[in-house]
C-alpha cells in the first residue's frame, strides 16, 4: 500500500491528535526521562508527539519526509522553539551521531525500511538512550467502527483492508506490534525493558468521526474520487444512524521501550 499522508495533512493534525494526556507520565514511571532529554521524534508527521515532549521539558528533532506535513505541523506547533522540524527520512536523517537521549517513532515504525532505520537509530542514540515505539489508534470493538471499516472494505480495489505497512506481513502480533520486530531489535543490541498497553476512549461527533477516518492509510491511499464517495457513504449511514452526533471510541495504545546497548562500556 502506497501512502502519502501529505495528501490529508489538514485533517491529520485536526482529527488525530488523540494520544493519551498520560503518555509522558508512563513512561516517566518506567525510568525514561523526558524533561531535558534531547530526542529525535521519526516519522513526526506534523508533531503531534513532539509537541507533547516538548511540553514535558524536551528538546526535540521532528523529522519528517512530507512537507505538506510539517507545513501544518509549524501551525500545529505556533513558537515552540523547542521543537524544530527537518523534511527527511528515518532511515537517513542528516542528524549528528550518538547525539540523542531518546528516539520516539509513533505510528510509523511499519512504514520504514525497519534494517535502514535501526542502523539509523543505533548511529544518532547516545549509549543506553532509549528507542521508544508507539502505536495507537481505534478498535473494532464499537457498532460504529465495524460499520464504516465495511463501507471502507466495499470501497477498496480488492474488497480487503489490509494492514498498514509491513504489518501485513506479520506471521504473529504481541501488543501490536509484530513477533518479527522483536528479534530484529535483540539482533541490533536493543534491550526490551518494558512493554505496556493502554485502553481508552476519544470522543467524536459525526464530522469528526469522518475526519478522522480520513486521514486512516486506508482511505489516505485512495484517489480522490474515491475518496470522496467512502466518506459520502459514511456520512449517509451516520446521520441515519447516529442522529445525535456523539461518539465515544475505544482506542488502545501499545508502548515499547528499548535500550542501546551498543558501545557501552564493559
Amino acid at each position: 500500500m502506497n501512502v502519502n499522508f501529505g495528501n490529508v495533512a489538514k485533517e491529520y493534525v485536526k482529527f488525530r491528535n488523540d494520544i493519551p494526556e498520560n503518555l509522558i507520565r508512563e513512561l516517566e514511571k518506567r525510568g525514561v526521562e523526558v524533561t531535558g532529554s534531547k530526542v529525535a521524534d521519526l516519522g513526526a508527521g506534523p508533531g503531534l508527539l513532539s509537541k507533547m515532549l516538548s511540553d514535558k521539558g524536551a528538546i526535540v528533532d521532528a523529522i519528517e519526509p512530507s512537507p505538506e506535513l510539517i507545513e501544518v505541523g509549524r501551525q500545529h506547533i505556533g513558537s515552540d522553539q523547542r521543537i524544530n522540524f527537518t523534511q527527511n527520512y528515518a532511515e537517513k536523517t542528516g542528524l549528528p551521531a550518538n547525539s540523542y537521549d531518546i528516539v520516539t517513532v509513533m505510528r510509523a515504525w511499519h512504514w520504514f525500511d525497519r534494517e535502514a532505520t535501526i542502523e539509523e537509530v543505533r548511529r544518532i542514540l547516545k549509549p543506553g538512550g532509549y528507542l521508544i515505539i508507539i502505536d495507537s489508534g481505534f478498535t473494532s470493538a464499537s457498532k460504529i467502527v465495524k460499520e464504516s471499516m465495511k463501507i471502507i472494505q466495499s470501497y477498496s480495489p480488492d474488497k480487503q483492508i489490509r494492514a498498514a505497512g509491513t504489518k501485513e506481513l506479520a506471521t504473529q502480533m504481541i501488543n501490536s506490534f509484530p513477533v518479527e520486530w522483536f528479534d530484529e531489535w535483540k539482533h541490533a543490541k536493543f534491550d526490551l525493558m518494558d512493554m505496556y498497553k493502554m485502553d481508552y476512549d476519544v470522543r467524536f461527533t459525526n464530522e469528526e468521526w469522518l475526519g478522522r477516518l480520513s486521514s486512516v492509510s486506508w482511505i489516505a491511499a485512495f484517489k480522490e474520487k474515491q475518496r470522496t464517495s467512502t466518506l459520502n457513504k459514511i456520512r449517509a449511514y451516520l446521520e441515519e444512524q447516529f442522529p445525535d452526533d456523539r461518539h465515544r471510541i475505544p482506542h488502545i495504545l501499545s508502548v515499547a521501550i528499548l535500550k542501546n546497548k551498543n558501545n557501552l562500556p564493559l
